[in-house]
C-alpha cells in the first residue's frame, strides 16, 4: 500500500491540504463508492510513522472486513477522488477561469439575464485583478467568446464587438506562444534537441514595431526570447527585458515572474562566464528586485545554489554589508537539510573576501560536503587561503588532496578539466620565480589562454 500512488500524495499533502480532503472525501456528491471514505479513515492516521505491516494489503483488507480484490478496487477509486480534489483545488486557484465556465452553464440554460449579471461580475473581477500576464489575456479572450455566444443566443450578434474578441484572442495566443517559445529556447540550451517553433517565427515577425509590445505579457516574452537567442541586438532586448520587470514585475503571477527573472539572470550569468564583468551589476539588480518580488523562492524556500550565487555576485561587487546582512536574513528560507552547510559555506566566501582567513577556514571545517562541486569549491578556497597566508605546505597538502579527489569522482564533466588546471597552475604559481619577468610573462599567458578556468581572476591577480 505504501507504493501506491495514492499513498505518495496523501504523504506529500501538507496538514491544511489534508484537512480540506477530509470534508472533499465526506462528501457523497464528490465520493460516490462505498468503502472508500473507511479506507482513507484508515490511511490517514498512518502516513507516516506506521509500521510497514500495518499498511500491507492483507491488514488493511482484514481491517475493512474486505477482500484483497476489494481493497485494490477502493484504492483505485480513492486516487480518483483524490485527483478530482486535486483539479477542484487548482480550479479554486483559478477563480477567472471558473467564472467564464459559469456564464457558459447559465446560458445553456437560457438564463440570459443570470448569464449576462454574471458575464458582468466576471468582468469586473478580471479587470480587478492586479495580474496582467498571460493568464489574464486567457480569461479575457474566454469572457469576450461568452459574451459574443450570450450576444447571438439573445439575437444581439450584430450589435457585439467582434473586433475585441479577436483581439483578444490574438493576445491569449501571443502571450502564451512566446512563453512556450522561451521554454523550448532554454530547453534546447541545455539538451542540445533541436525544435519544430510551429508558428513561433511568424509570430515574432509579426511582432516587430507591433503596438503589442506595450503589453508587459507580449513584450516581457518577446524581448526575452530575443535576449535568449544571443546574436546582434541581444543586449538591448535583455534591458528591456529587465526595464519591464522593474515597472511591471507585479502584474505577473508568481510561476510567470519566476521563470522570467530566471530568463534574465541566466542571460547575465552567460555574459559574465564570456568574462564581461559588466553584467555582475545588472544580475545584482535582478537578485535584489527579485527577492523583493518573492520570484527566486520555489514553495517559499530559497534554494542552496541561488542563494550562493547571491551571495558570489554581491561578494564580486565588494558589496560587503548588503552580503553580511542577506546571509542572515534569508538563511532562514533554505531548506532545513542544506540551511547550516549552506551557511557555513557562504560564510566562508564572505570572510575570505573581507580578509578573515582564519575565520573563514572556522567555517570550512563546520559545513557539510555533500555536494561534489561545492566541495572542489571550498577545496580551492582554502588553498587560495594557504597561499595567501604562506602556508605552502598545507597548500601542497590540499592540492594533492584535490588531485585524489577528481581522481576518485568520475562524474564532473567540463568541471574535471577546470579543477585539473586549477590544480596544475597553482603549482606552476608555487615554483614561478617572481623575479624572472619571462617566466611570470610565460604563466600569465597559460593563465590567460587557458579554455576553462574558474580562478582565471585570482591567479592573474596573484602575478
Amino acid at each position: 500500500m505504501t507504493q501506491t500512488p495514492v499513498f505518495r500524495m496523501l504523504q506529500a499533502f501538507s496538514p491544511a491540504t489534508l484537512r480540506a480532503l477530509d470534508k472533499f472525501v465526506a462528501s457523497p456528491y464528490h465520493v460516490t463508492h462505498p468503502g472508500v471514505a473507511e479506507l482513507y479513515a484508515y490511511l490517514r492516521p498512518r502516513l507516516h510513522g506506521a509500521p510497514p505491516e500495518a499498511l500491507s494489503k492483507t491488514a488493511v483488507a482484514r481491517h475493512l472486513q474486505e477482500t484483497p480484490q476489494r481493497v485494490y478496487h477502493l484504492t483505485s477509486y480513492l486516487l480518483e477522488a483524490v485527483e478530482q480534489f486535486l483539479a477542484l483545488e487548482a480550479w479554486r486557484q483559478r477563480p477567472n477561469e471558473g467564472y467564464a465556465l459559469v456564464v457558459e452553464a447559465l446560458r445553456r440554460l437560457q438564463l440570459d439575464d443570470l448569464s449576462a449579471a454574471m458575464l458582468r461580475y466576471a468582468r469586473k473581477r478580471l479587470n480587478a485583478a492586479p495580474y496582467r500576464g498571460s493568464g489574464y489575456h486567457r480569461a479575457d479572450y474566454a469572457l469576450h467568446l461568452e459574451a459574443y455566444h450570450l450576444s447571438q443566443q439573445q439575437g444581439r450578434a450584430k450589435a457585439f464587438n467582434l473586433q475585441e474578441l479577436s483581439e483578444a484572442q490574438d493576445l491569449a495566443f501571443i502571450s502564451e506562444k512566446l512563453r512556450t517559445g522561451c521554454m523550448l529556447l532554454s530547453h534546447q540550451a541545455v539538451s542540445k534537441q533541436e525544435y519544430d517553433k510551429g508558428l513561433l517565427d511568424q509570430t515574432l515577425r509579426v511582432l516587430d514595431g507591433h503596438p503589442y509590445l506595450q503589453i508587459p505579457a507580449v513584450a516581457a516574452y518577446y524581448h526575452g526570447y530575443h535576449a535568449q537567442l544571443g546574436g546582434p541586438g541581444s543586449d538591448g532586448h535583455f534591458r528591456q527585458l529587465k526595464r519591464i520587470l522593474e515597472i511591471h514585475a507585479g502584474q505577473f503571477i508568481l510561476a510567470e515572474v519566476h521563470d522570467l527573472y530566471l530568463m534574465a539572470i541566466n542571460f547575465c550569468i552567460r555574459r559574465i562566464n564570456q568574462a564581461e564583468g559588466q553584467y555582475y551589476r545588472d544580475v545584482f539588480d535582478l537578485y535584489q528586485s527579485g527577492l523583493q518580488h518573492g520570484a527566486l523562492l520555489e514553495d517559499g524556500a530559497l534554494s542552496r545554489w541561488t542563494y550562493t550565487n547571491i551571495v558570489r555576485t554581491a561578494l564580486n561587487l565588494r558589496e560587503y554589508q548588503w552580503t553580511h546582512r542577506f546571509l542572515h536574513e534569508y538563511a532562514p528560507l533554505l531548506p532545513e537539510m542544506h540551511r547550516e552547510g549552506a551557511l557555513n559555506f557562504n560564510l566562508a566566501l564572505y570572510c575570505y573576501e573581507t580578509g578573515n582567513y582564519r575565520q573563514a577556514m572556522q567555517h570550512l571545517v563546520r559545513m557539510e560536503y555533500d555536494d561534489v562541486l561545492q566541495n572542489l569549491i571550498a577545496k580551492t578556497l582554502l588553498c587560495k587561503i594557504y597561499y595567501e597566508i604562506d602556508e605552502y605546505t598545507a597548500l601542497e597538502n590540499q592540492l594533492d588532496s584535490i588531485e585524489i579527489y577528481l581522481r576518485r569522482k568520475k562524474v564532473l564533466g567540463y568541471h574535471k578539466a577546470n579543477y585539473s588546471e586549477i590544480v596544475r597552475l597553482m603549482r606552476k604559481l608555487l615554483a614561478v620565480n617572481h623575479h624572472t619577468p619571462a617566466a611570470v610573462a610565460a604563466l600569465r599567458r597559460q593563465i590567460e589562454t587557458a579554455p576553462t578556468l574558474t580562478e582565471r581572476e585570482w591567479l592573474l591577480k596573484q602575478l
